[in-house]
């Protein structure tokens, strides 16, 4: 059973929903935290912190832990591996983060002296929400968590990290810094550039008139990232610059070829058209390949819906009496007094199917998305 020390330095999203799972499970690990006293007090208030220290107390909180979690924006995690490195610890304490960069980061925790150990973080789970007012316990079941640990590091030296993220419900994958950094630069940092970048260029002439009002789904799913704040992405870009603009190359190749098919059209261009359109096709469908998603491993039903009034309830409140538990869910393709879609997440099969049953008993068009 998981046991010891825990250090949360940086009490936001992430780290209180660690804090939250952990209270929830009455694991026997004392929590302590590392930030502003406001937060510290509302952590107290909310049952998360045994114990609180401000940034600046150091010398107080890297002693007398097992395992300390850097949970703040990316420079701010540089700084606090600065400070580490001043101070000498008796005994292994294990130090990781939950940076989304890992080369910059790993560099700094590699200065650290023994018997601190450094493992790079990165949890692929989080939220628009950015308090420990928003904390979830669930927030990091089914979710990717990249580790770098520094090569012919043995698993046993940072065994209670592991633990932490198995009892979480995540799932570990080791990696190199920089083969890390690379590839969340084209999964993650490149798409939230273009999607800046195609929400910030809307047409002058189309914003005039008010014609961005007209936008599909797919227009707003494609720019639903671009609402992120400045401040995090700015940390990003800094610490992972160069794969940033790597990826960002690419991307331009696939659009300069999309362009020089659309240019040929119509008498040439339909055939690299529509390989350009099956190559599409087959990178959405690799996404979601049996076995390999365990950072989107749920189930989904559908359920039609009449534009009505009490219509979501009528879904919601039959799944509450029967104690299924919802992961996410989503309202697709309404429209007005006609219908609708609604898309509900469960964690297992068992639940989706349950709920497939209860929803149909009670008059609903429900099914398990394929």
């Amino acid at each position: 059973m998981l046991s010891g020390h825990v250090t949360f330095v940086g009490f936001g999203l992430l780290a209180s929903s660690m804090a939250a799972a952990i209270r929830a499970s009455k694991l026997p690990l004392t929590i302590r935290i590392v930030s502003s006293q406001n937060t510290r007090e509302r952590a107290k208030e909310l049952g998360f912190a045994d114990e609180s220290f401000g940034y600046e107390e150091v010398e107080s909180w890297a002693r007398g832990t097992d395992l300390i979690l850097l949970c703040s924006p990316i420079l701010h995690i540089l700084e606090m591996l600065e400070s580490l490195q001043k101070i000498q610890v008796e005994s292994r304490v294990v130090v990781s983060d939950i940076g989304s960069t890992k080369a910059e980061i790993c560099k700094a925790g590699a200065r650290l002296s023994s018997p601190f150990l450094f493992i790079g973080g990165h949890p692929m789970a989080g939220s628009e929400k950015r308090t420990l007012e928003y904390n979830d316990p669930s927030l990091f079941e089914n979710a990717y968590w990249f580790l770098c640990p520094p090569k012919g590091t043995a698993p046993e030296e940072y065994s209670l990290l592991s633990e932490l993220i198995a009892f979480l419900g995540s799932r570990v994958v080791l990696f190199e810094p920089e083969e890390h950094d690379a590839t969340i630069a084209w999964l993650s940092h490149m798409p939230q550039m273009v999607s800046t970048a195609l929400a910030g260029n809307l047409p002058e002439d189309l914003l005039n008139n008010n014609y961005q009002h007209f936008a599909g789904r797919g227009f707003r799913d494609m720019t639903r990232i671009a609402a992120s704040g400045w401040n995090m992405w700015r940390d990003i870009l800094l610490t992972n610059r160069s794969a940033v603009l790597n990826a960002l190359a690419g991307f331009a190749k696939g659009v300069k070829a999309v362009e020089n098919a659309l240019d040929k059209l119509p008498t040439d261009g339909d055939e690299a058209l529509h390989k350009i359109f099956e190559s599409g096709n087959k990178g959405r469908a690799s996404l979601f390949a049996p076995g390999r998603v365990a950072g989107h491993g749920f189930y989904e039903v559908s359920v039609a819906l009449e534009d009505r009034p009490g219509t979501i309830l009528a879904v919601m409140k039959p799944l509450s009496d029967a104690g299924i538990n919802i992961r996410d869910i989503e309202l697709m393709k309404v429209r007005e007094n006609v219908s609708g879609v609604l898309l509900i997440s469960f964690k297992t099969e068992r639940e989706a199917t349950q709920a497939v049953e209860i929803l149909q008993k009670n008059g609903l068009e429900a099914a398990i998305r394929e």
